[in-house]
């Protein structure tokens, strides 16, 4: 079974982590204003700021898209969802 890399750190159940869903579709948005070894902007399906996403959010909407279809998502780790409530 091959294991896929993630930016999402699994171990950490309250890490906070969004993406925005257009049409049925994670959109490619930047990763926290991060910024690779040339000064580009690092982009991802998910980002660890959500002012970012909801700026992207914004952009997607001034583009013409219908509100309907875009939804800012926070990402839970599959354990964290998993716990029974006591």
């Amino acid at each position: 079974m091959a294991v896929i890399a993630s930016k999402i750190d699994f171990k950490k159940p309250r890490q906070k982590m969004w993406g925005i869903i257009e049409n049925n579709n994670l959109v490619s948005l930047p990763y926290g204003g991060e910024t690779d070894s040339k000064g580009n902007l690092i982009s991802d399906y998910t980002t660890n700021c959500y002012e970012d996403a909801l700026e992207q959010a914004k952009l997607l909407l001034s583009q013409g898209i219908t509100s309907q279809n875009v939804q800012v998502v926070e990402f839970v780790p599959y354990d964290y969802i998993m716990q029974p409530r006591v």
